[in-house]
């Protein structure tokens, strides 16, 4: 299956998962359940299959991502649309990464060795900014994701680190202020890896990487972005860009 023709046959069954009550998936999983983030990457020795068998376990795959939906476990699901590694996320309401990496290892895509499941977090983002949408919604709207990778000068311990955080902060509420930027928070300073924290903008990508290169912690170094085109259903997140 064509990479056109595979997101034209996910399209609707993305709209089908995004119709499941998203009231229900602001319930809590628990006591001490926070926000988890899992990408899914393709690994460089996924299994080839079929286009019957392709379009099968696509099928599950989005009838498990509808299960944990009702399960008040899934909060935001959506593919990305550049043609890279980066499949698609899922934004998952769990009691710990351990919890949330075995969610992720159930899905039937993971399971079949076509998605790998790398969980961050917690993800610390602002109260609200991840909402229950109408249930009249409906449709897919586009969005800029960036990950925000370790940048040459990331050194926490440093009095200039933290000068320039204090820095950043504002210029996030401001351009989100200005209707720019949907939902954007860092995962926890021990978490290893070169992943620092996920943003996702309203706006295009030319115009989102002009806004990073303003943005404080890319200019000093602390951060390095990388740029995706991503979609997920409309109400979910504060308005993006119409589908093309």
């Amino acid at each position: 299956m064509t990479q056109l023709k595979c997101r034209l046959f996910v399209f609707p069954l993305l709209l089908a998962v995004l119709s499941v009550p998203f009231h229900a998936q602001f319930q809590p999983a628990g006591d001490h359940a926070q926000l988890f983030l899992v990408l899914l990457n393709r690994p460089a020795n996924a299994p080839q299959l079929s286009k019957e068998a392709g379009e099968k376990l696509q099928e599950e795959h989005m009838a498990n991502i509808r299960k944990m939906a009702a399960e008040h476990k899934l909060v935001i699901a959506g593919p990305f649309m550049d043609d890279t590694t980066l499949r698609g996320i899922f934004v998952l309401r769990a009691e710990s990464a351990a919890q949330a990496q075995e969610w992720a290892n159930s899905d039937p895509a993971v399971k079949a060795g076509r998605l790998a499941a790398e969980v961050h977090g917690p993800w610390d983002v602002a109260p609200g900014s991840i909402h229950a949408p109408s249930p009249t919604e409906s449709g897919m709207e586009q969005y800029t994701l960036v990950l925000l990778m370790r940048g040459e000068h990331w050194d926490p311990g440093s009095a200039d680190f933290q000068a320039t955080v204090r820095q950043h902060l504002p210029y996030i509420q401001e351009i989100t202020a200005q209707g720019k930027l949907a939902v954007a928070g860092p995962f926890p300073l021990a978490e290893p890896g070169d992943l620092r924290g996920i943003s996702i903008f309203r706006v295009d990508e030319e115009q989102t990487a002009q806004l990073m290169k303003d943005d404080p912690a890319v200019k000093a170094g602390l951060l390095k972005p990388q740029l995706h085109p991503w979609i997920t259903g409309k109400g979910v997140l504060a308005p993006g860009q119409a589908v093309h």
